[in-house]
């Protein structure tokens, strides 16, 4: 009989080693997981650098009635996201009108928002047109023509005009420059 309970207790303590060895798997078993991922989408929206003062259809100045200097207008770069735009105006009815484009050249669609200006003047922002008015020159800065750029060729343009705005002078000494900074207003189109 003492044999049987021998053997009786050599299985249960085989049976206890036993479930305590799958419990003790099963509670400690880790997930390894190894791989790579790779993102090949892009985000490239950016003024069109390549289009400055000499570019045709960027700058396109109109001479005023009251002499015969033309204005004279420059657009540069700080940059992908600035542009820098410049007027020199020697009388009244002088006007530079500016095309800036705007391009997206990443794989994203992109949505625009109104650019934010900003000059040595006062600026006032109104529904779709800022307006910044340094001495006798008022720039206007409308909205994007587009308010969404499709990825990899999406463009579109902001118009810019400065304008030689206080009619009751017939003429200046000299000339008058005034300038102002439009930045882009980008994000991930949803």
């Amino acid at each position: 009989m003492e044999s049987k309970h021998k053997n009786a207790l050599i299985g249960a303590l085989l049976a206890v080693v036993f479930v305590m060895a799958v419990g003790y798997a099963a509670f400690a078993t880790t997930l390894t997981i190894n791989g790579t991922a790779t993102i090949n989408s892009s985000w490239n929206v950016h003024f069109d650098t390549s289009k400055t003062t000499t570019a045709p259809g960027v700058v396109t100045p109109t001479t005023g009635t009251g002499g015969t200097d033309a204005p004279v207008g420059t657009v540069g770069y700080d940059g992908n996201l600035t542009a820098n735009v410049n007027a020199t105006l020697n009388q009244p009815g002088d006007k530079v009108e500016f095309l800036l484009t705007i391009l997206n050249e990443g794989s994203l669609p992109a949505t625009l928002a109104a650019p934010s200006v900003s000059g040595t003047g006062t600026t006032t922002c109104t529904g779709n047109v800022c307006t910044s008015q340094a001495g006798h020159i008022q720039f206007t800065v409308e909205n994007p023509a587009s308010n969404s750029l499709v990825a990899n060729t999406g463009n579109t343009t902001i118009k810019v005009t400065a304008e030689f705005k206080n009619e009751n002078v017939t003429s200046l000494a000299g000339e008058e420059s005034a300038g102002i900074t439009v930045t882009i207003v980008a994000s991930q189109a949803q």
